[in-house]
């Protein structure tokens, strides 16, 4: 069985390398990346099963190709509520779906007898290093668009935390780089190949998971904090429903993070008592493990 997954290269989806290292372990599975210059000849490849992360899917293919779509985020931007209906109503109807959770599934609100699955947020085995080595106070990694508000995160570090460090790795905005560039404590990596991220983030001792308390962010699972606890970092985030559900449901204790910052101190980091949940069971292949993906892709190949 031939199966594509497809990267418009407008997200960064780290499930799909997991997905192809998983599937490629089994007997009589051919897994492999399809970039979106090369949709339009998908139905010529003999593809048994193409998988996909949309945005809209109203092309169809041939019969003997079957779907899979993959919500593992709600819209985002301007009326995600409008583009979540729109993808719902005018989407070609797949084989199967796949829902980050059952968050996400609710308000997309598709009822039909399409089977599906939950697939909670993984974490690469890379991850699950440690050192003693530290370089920096803090790490930030990710996305750092406006919408983010990754500058009101930088500002103390112009302030009250001024003589602490920060590293951030992945590209900032021209805006945010110029404002903060000239900070000797605010230091940006640029983007790196995901597997050197690890090592790099690991010589910080607190991973600042900054995210506004909005829809749909808010409900939805944030990768950078799950890869700092694998690293073992002390969690210093917003305060939020998702990460406060993790939080109860992993026994951990985290920084929350007022929202106007003001508690945003190393006396209080210093005082707090910090605990970072075990979170092994959420590396890919035991996920992919206990999902019983295999399982899915043979109900929907049928």
């Amino acid at each position: 069985m031939k199966i594509g997954f497809v990267n418009n290269g407008k997200s960064f989806l780290p499930e799909i390398s997991a997905y192809v290292a998983y599937l490629n372990q089994q007997d009589n599975i051919e897994a492999s990346t399809i970039l979106t210059a090369e949709i339009d000849e998908i139905p010529k490849t003999n593809i048994d099963l193409i998988w996909k992360f949309p945005g809209l899917d109203i092309k169809k293919h041939s019969r003997e190709t079957k779907i899979i779509h993959e919500y593992n985020s709600l819209s985002t931007g301007h009326f995600p509520m409008l583009k979540n209906f729109v993808k719902k109503t005018c989407n070609v109807k797949p084989h199967g779906r796949v829902f980050l959770n059952e968050l996400v599934e609710k308000d997309f609100k598709m009822k039909d007898n399409v089977p599906k699955i939950h697939r909670d947020m993984g974490i690469s085995k890379d991850f699950f290093i440690k050192t003693s080595k530290k370089e920096y106070d803090f790490v930030y990694v990710g996305a750092m668009g406006t919408e983010r508000g990754t500058a009101d995160a930088l500002n103390p570090f112009t302030t009250t935390l001024k003589d602490r460090t920060i590293l951030l790795i992945g590209n900032p905005t021209n805006e945010l780089y110029k404002s903060f560039k000239d900070y000797n404590n605010i230091i940006f990596s640029g983007s790196l190949p995901y597997h050197e991220v690890p090592l790099l983030a690991s010589k910080a001792e607190y991973g600042l998971n900054y995210m506004p308390d909005v829809y749909p962010f808010n409900l939805q699972a944030s990768t950078k904090l799950l890869e700092y606890c694998a690293l073992d970092l002390k969690i210093v985030t917003t305060d939020y429903p998702w990460v406060n559900n993790f939080e109860r449901k992993t026994q951990g204790h985290f920084f929350k993070l007022h929202r106007n910052l003001s508690n945003f101190t190393m006396a209080n980091l210093n005082s707090f008592e910090f605990v970072t949940p075990d979170v092994s069971y959420l590396e890919w292949s035991l996920l992919l493990d206990r999902v019983k993906l295999m399982e899915f892709i043979k109900l929907v190949m049928k």
